[in-house]
């Protein structure tokens, strides 16, 4: 994707402050446990994505039918659109498949309405495939990191941090599991590690 993620609208107005997320949620924790919150949110993660494989859309379109969702639900109550027509919605507005019904393309309405057309997604995927590159383990961990970076948009990771902080968490994940010893190479970024470790101490964030 081309353009400047630090000029974007992705950067500036929807890399939210953890406290106000977890502020604009307690709407929803009133009448649901954290736990079943979670649940909820897996569950309709999931629908999104076999909903998206089902019309065989690229994984990118189904990331950013999810990162949709969230933004959504960072700041609307599940109770303020039934997350059962928002789900499908989100992934109309991503691939724009000719669905013709009318309850979604009225929630389309709303939903561009609440991001205020701010319609472009940057994801991990692009960050992770140089970094693997310049590894020079691609083969290796490629595959192990990609399906880590699915699996973060089931946490509010995509919320809170920047794209390339987490695939920076991603491919130290697959490098703890397949045992590859990298610690020089992240020596070596001018990033701030111990930011990017502490994704695993985020709740539901990598479990």
């Amino acid at each position: 994707m081309a353009g400047n993620f630090w000029q974007s609208s992705h950067y500036l107005q929807w890399i939210l402050d953890k406290q106000d997320l977890l502020k604009e949620r307690q709407k929803d924790l009133k009448f649901l446990t954290e736990e079943e919150y979670w649940k909820l949110q897996i569950f309709f993660t999931n629908v999104i994505q076999a909903l998206g494989e089902h019309l065989k859309l690229r994984q990118q379109v189904i990331a950013t039918a999810t990162v949709y969702f969230k933004r959504f639900y960072a700041r609307y109550s599940l109770k303020s659109i039934d997350p059962v027509l928002m789900a499908p919605t989100c992934v109309f507005l991503a691939s724009k498949v000719e669905l013709v019904l009318s309850a979604i393309l009225e929630c389309e309405f709303y939903l561009l309405e609440l991001m205020d057309c701010c319609l472009i997604v940057y994801h991990p995927y692009r960050p992770l495939l140089q970094y693997v590159q310049d590894m020079g383990q691609e083969d290796m961990l490629l595959p192990l990191a990609w399906r880590i970076v699915n699996d973060t948009y089931r946490t509010d990771l995509c919320l809170l941090y920047p794209p390339f902080m987490i695939a920076l968490a991603c491919l130290h994940v697959a490098c703890v599991v397949q045992q590859k010893d990298a610690r020089q190479w992240f020596a070596e970024l001018s990033v701030d590690m111990e930011k990017v470790l502490s994704f695993y101490l985020l709740p539901s964030a990598m479990d």
